[in-house]
């Protein structure tokens, strides 16, 4: 795998044009460099494009008078031992590299109108219990939505994640876990904002809950996959949840 911005003289090198690659990546990103890798493990001939000075695209960084920040967000999982949602950590193992990770305390603390503070803990319970003390009427409701959640994530970390669209994996997939799948199929007429109002009555509740899905998706609630909610909204208070050891974390308000 060769990387190479069109500042560096390396891309003059007439052996790179030369050379028959078995496939060309444009862009060092994180799928980029991702899919390289796979590729790569798999004894192919790989060659990476990539237009700006450093390699890593949203998950790269710039500087500006002797700071460093992020180019992009600063949620990062992936990196956990468990289960098969690891997929950085499945990724780097497949070209024999690791990288040290920290845990991450509190994924998102949000800052919201209302005096409304909650902190996304990295322990489940601690999260419940925060989100709880400020909504004391919805314990209920708060407790099912988020064990809701839960259930998808395990199932999804249950099974192998590829292409949804290729029939023999889902074949595959089903025969080797049929719990999980069965699980996850009464989701996908679902969104998060259907399950979210089977539990909580409360509107400054169901607007946190929009917030929730919109830092993940870039939508709300009833615009949110349940299976991707059940994604989103759990990861955080996992053990996948941590941050390379030099990334920075953040808080968001909104």
């Amino acid at each position: 795998m060769t990387t190479h911005s069109p500042a560096s003289p390396a891309i003059q090198d007439n052996s790179i044009a030369t050379t028959t690659w078995d496939a060309i990546i444009i862009g060092s990103g994180m799928g980029g460099l991702v899919t390289a890798t796979q590729l790569a493990s798999k004894g192919a001939k790989v060659l990476v494009l990539e237009r700006y000075t450093i390699p890593g695209g949203s998950g790269g960084y710039f500087e500006r008078n002797g700071y460093r920040f992020d180019a992009g967000a600063s949620m990062i999982f992936g990196f956990g031992t468990e289960g098969t949602t690891n997929l950085l950590t499945r990724a780097l193992a497949a070209v024999d590299a690791t990288i040290e990770t920290i845990p991450d305390p509190v994924q998102i603390h949000y800052h919201l109108p209302n005096d409304l503070k909650v902190k996304v803990h990295r322990d489940y319970e601690q999260f419940i219990q925060e989100l709880g003390d400020r909504f004391p009427h919805e314990r209920q409701g708060i407790r099912k939505f988020y064990d809701e959640c839960w259930s998808i994530f395990n199932s999804l970390n249950a099974m192998e994640l590829l292409s949804l669209e290729e029939l023999g994996y889902l074949m595959r997939v089903f025969f080797s876990n049929p719990l999980a799948c069965l699980n996850l199929a009464k989701y996908l007429p679902q969104n998060a904002g259907d399950i979210a109002r089977r539990y909580i009555t409360d509107p400054e509740l169901l607007k946190f809950i929009d917030i929730e899905c919109y830092c993940w998706s870039v939508v709300p609630a009833d615009l949110t996959p349940a299976i991707n909610a059940g994604w989103y909204l759990a990861i955080g208070t996992t053990a996948a949840s941590t941050i390379p050891k030099a990334a920075s974390a953040k808080s968001r308000s909104n």
